[in-house]
């Protein structure tokens, strides 16, 4: 199951989990996908600091 199935399949069932997209996939649809489907966050791994992913990550795990 790729990760636009499963944010489909957590929007489907009301999981309301916050999820950060994490993907080298950089197109505009894309993005605005995962945001449709309920994704918190979207990275482009190639141009994100590990540390950025962290910082979220820790502010919504508050």
């Amino acid at each position: 199951m790729d990760g636009f199935t499963v944010l489909t399949v957590l929007k489907a069932k009301k999981i309301h989990t916050p999820v950060l997209v994490l993907s080298n996939l950089s197109q505009q649809n894309d993005i605005k996908h995962a945001e449709k489907f309920g994704a918190k966050e979207f990275f482009i791994k190639s141009n994100t600091p590990i540390a950025t992913i962290v910082n979220r990550v820790t502010e919504l795990l508050k």
